[in-house]
């Protein structure tokens, strides 16, 4: 048996999650399924360097067929300056790192009242996956990077697609079992006028 990955919120994980790192790219379809992004606001916990817990209501683009939510990096370090700069200026610029997201209740209870580190725990749900983005700016480009990197989205499009399709029959996802058909993007309707 596999061992778990560890986890630090007591809560079932939530969400597949990417920070996009490309401040001039905005991510307004999904890149796993090609479907428009919509936008759901989320209490994202975030970890500071040194030790310092931070949780950022934060409005992030979330695909909801994968379950998905895409953050921007320049804006998260933007608000998190503003933020860290009033609890410890010596701190802003530190690395971070985005650990998951907790309960609407529980934060916005903090929002009031500030709330125990050690309650933390309880109301935190870890991110199902961590993706990352690539992005290749438009240009000539020799074909033999072109098929590798059209392989290696087929890859990891069929290893979702088989995960989703296992945790739809209620089997517990297994990652050395993703060997399904890639999802073919698809087509828009044309809407008439009216």
């Amino acid at each position: 048996m596999p061992d778990k990955a560890p986890r630090l919120g007591k809560l079932p994980p939530l969400y597949h999650f990417i920070l996009n790192p490309h401040a001039e790219t905005r991510v307004s379809t999904c890149p796993n399924c090609d479907k428009k992004m919509r936008q759901r606001k989320v209490p994202l916990f975030i970890h500071v360097d040194p030790l310092i817990p931070i949780i950022l209501g934060y409005t992030c683009r979330y695909c909801p067929d994968c379950d998905l939510l895409v953050a921007h990096q320049d804006e998260i370090e933007h608000l998190l300056a503003s933020v860290v700069g009033n609890v410890a200026p010596d701190a802003v610029g530190n690395d971070y790192l985005v650990i998951g997201t907790v309960e609407r209740d529980f934060w916005r209870q903090g929002l009031k009242t500030p709330n125990s580190v050690a309650d933390l725990p309880d109301h935190l749900h870890d991110f199902k996956e961590v993706w990352t983005l690539k992005f290749r700016p438009a240009g000539w480009y020799h074909d033999d990077v072109i098929e590798a990197e059209e392989r290696e989205i087929a890859q990891v499009q069929a290893g979702f697609a088989a995960r989703k399709a296992r945790a739809a029959d209620g089997e517990r996802p297994d990652k050395a079992q993703a060997a399904a058909a890639p999802r073919q993007p698809r087509r828009r309707r044309k809407r008439s006028k009216r």
